[in-house]
């Protein structure tokens, strides 16, 4: 009879929480947590805000802090290293401040290439960083893309595409050597989806999104005699896009129109957002 009582008091408890629950998540009351680690490719038009954005006009009350110091790596960061007169707290102990429902990790532009191993061994320990301070945390790669010159984007079994990639290489950098060779092989885009598989976590693919794109629509920023490889409004609204359906599973088209209305429109022109949503719907598996 003891137990029958236990049990009956139980299921009670909750019968009467799960509809309060249930609801919470219907109406959207929980507000998300959303670090994103990084440097200038998620400054750059405050990515963080625009993800931030498009979650809440979409039902999703969202709260996105930022970590971005300009140029830094992974290893920078896990190690809490800081520039000079930078205005905020090393990583590790900005991780430490929330138990986050999501963490995105931003590599330097070309460290997923031209420091590989490295890129490996302090993704991972971010990855574990985040998860010893909460371990329900869901770990999101963004995945970045081969600047304007198309040399991160990987040349595969084609000789005379591998010629140009190995050309602009050692234009701006040097001769590249065959540890460069065999990831400058699978691009940008295979080095983040061995890092993501490495350890269990979660790819937004903006770089392929880049790489669907091509040279239908102007992605970059313009640096001036620079080779332009920061995101204009346009890329990082493409960004944005793609991390709205990798977190929600839902389709971005019709975005452009919800901020809009909630007053919170990017810098992009109607019909380039419009084109932009349907390549990260279809570029997002």
């Amino acid at each position: 009879m003891q137990f029958s009582l236990k049990v009956f008091a139980i299921l009670s408890c909750l019968l009467f929480v799960l509809p309060t629950f249930v609801g919470a998540q219907e109406t959207g009351d929980k507000e998300l947590k959303i670090l994103f680690i990084g440097n200038s490719y998620t400054f750059y038009n405050s990515l963080d805000k625009t993800v931030g954005d498009m979650l809440t006009v979409s039902g999703v009350p969202t709260k996105t802090v930022r970590s971005l110091p300009g140029g830094w790596s992974f290893e920078r960061h896990f190690k809490g290293e800081l520039p000079n007169n930078f205005k905020g707290e090393p990583t590790p102990e900005v991780i430490k401040k929330e138990k986050w429902d999501y963490v995105v990790l931003q590599e330097q532009s070309a460290a997923a290439i031209n420091n590989h191993a490295k890129f490996m061994e302090y993704g991972k320990k971010l990855v574990d960083l985040i998860h010893e301070n909460c371990p329900e945390t869901k770990v999101v790669f963004y995945q970045t893309w081969g600047r304007c010159d198309g040399m991160f984007e990987g040349y595969g079994d084609d000789e005379s595409r591998k010629a140009e990639v190995v050309a602009a290489w050692t234009k701006r950098y040097s001769a590249p050597d065959e540890a460069t060779l065999a990831q400058l092989k699978v691009g940008m885009q295979g080095s983040y989806e061995e890092l993501r598989e490495a350890t269990d976590s979660m790819l937004a693919p903006v770089g392929k999104a880049f790489f669907t794109v091509g040279d239908k629509l102007d992605l970059h920023s313009d640096e001036g005699d620079q080779k332009p490889h920061h995101p204009n409004p346009r890329g990082t609204y493409l960004a944005g896009c793609v991390f709205f359906k990798t977190i929600t599973g839902k389709s971005p088209v019709g975005l452009w129109k919800k901020l809009a209305d909630a007053d919170k429109a990017p810098k992009v022109e109607e019909n380039d957002a419009e084109y932009l949503e349907k390549v990260a719907d279809q570029v997002v598996e």
